[in-house]
């Protein structure tokens, strides 16, 4: 039988729970006028009125969270994700799964590739990711958001490659790192990478992909050592030059640029240098209005 101070006590703690869900129903939107964000409580007064129930107070606003994504239509709605994942994670840390929703789900495109909710999802995922560093979706949708939204692409490699040592990665993310350095401009990083992970490969065929990644960044180094003395060369005579020979005999090029696989060099009608021995730069890729191609040499 349950005894006069229990029961007091289990009323009390109902009566406390009934109020905080009250205290923490988001007021209803208007049915028109400007979109609104939720007002959310704030995590201190909740945490005060639900004192030993900030679990159960996490999964209700979870459940809004869902909620809310559900029936979001436009990139406002989305954005509404926000401010519950942030309020989720300050009252329970460790909810893990709302990390990896809410920063999957807040990008948002409103045409044309031009994508918008960007930073709330890189925020909640850079939070998430300081108490869970070793999981691997988050680590992966960080670098997906560093490089194709922010266009920071050595910490999107940064992240790849300690990505790619992570239990269960793709084997394909070191090579993923390589074309991420060579994208922030610092091929040097991915060479290192590159002929790390060479040097250390347990089997020949994957050396040999290494090797051959070693090589393409070598070959990239050169191209932009090319590019480079076009720059010159353009800001001393107002054009481009007609050819790789041009920038060696005007003294634009120290030493002539070295492919390792033996071929030529030439420029193209984007004024870039480009190698005869291999098909494309060494990129991910670059947005136009129909999306995203790969960068293909073409010829002047």
């Amino acid at each position: 039988m349950m005894s006069r101070t229990s029961l007091p006590a289990l009323l009390a703690g109902i009566f406390s729970l009934v109020a905080l869900v009250l205290l923490a129903t988001p007021p209803r939107k208007p049915p028109r006028g400007p979109h609104q964000e939720p007002l959310l409580p704030r995590q201190e007064v909740l945490r005060l009125a639900g004192r030993g129930y900030i679990e159960v107070v996490a999964d209700y606003f979870w459940i809004q969270l869902v909620q809310a994504t559900g029936r979001a239509r436009g990139a406002e709605e989305y954005r509404d994700i926000y401010p519950y994942a942030d309020l989720i994670t300050d009252l329970d840390p460790r909810f893990g799964m709302v990390y990896p929703f809410a920063g999957s789900a807040l990008p948002t495109n409103t045409g044309r590739e031009t994508w918008v909710n960007t930073e709330e999802s890189t925020k909640i995922l850079r939070k998430g990711l300081k108490l869970f560093p070793g999981d691997l979706k988050m680590n992966m949708l960080l670098a997906y958001n560093l490089s194709a939204f922010h266009k920071q692409y050595r910490e999107a490699a940064e992240v790849v490659e300690r990505a790619s040592k992570l239990p269960g990665a793709p084997s394909y993310l070191p090579a993923l790192a390589t074309r991420l350095y060579a994208q922030s401009g610092n091929v040097d990083a991915g060479l290192a990478l590159a002929r790390s992970l060479a040097d250390s490969a347990e089997d020949q065929e994957t050396r040999e992909i290494f090797l051959q990644r070693v090589r393409d960044l070598e070959l990239e180094g050169e191209l932009r050592r090319v590019d480079a003395a076009i720059t010159d060369f353009r800001g001393a005579f107002g054009v481009a030059p007609p050819d790789v020979d041009t920038l060696m005999w005007l003294g634009f090029l120290e030493q002539p640029p070295h492919d390792p696989k033996g071929g030529g060099f030439y420029i193209g009608h984007d004024e870039r240098a480009y190698s005869e021995t291999q098909q494309r730069r060494l990129e991910i890729y670059t947005p136009d209005n129909r999306g995203y191609h790969w960068k293909m040499p073409v010829k002047k």
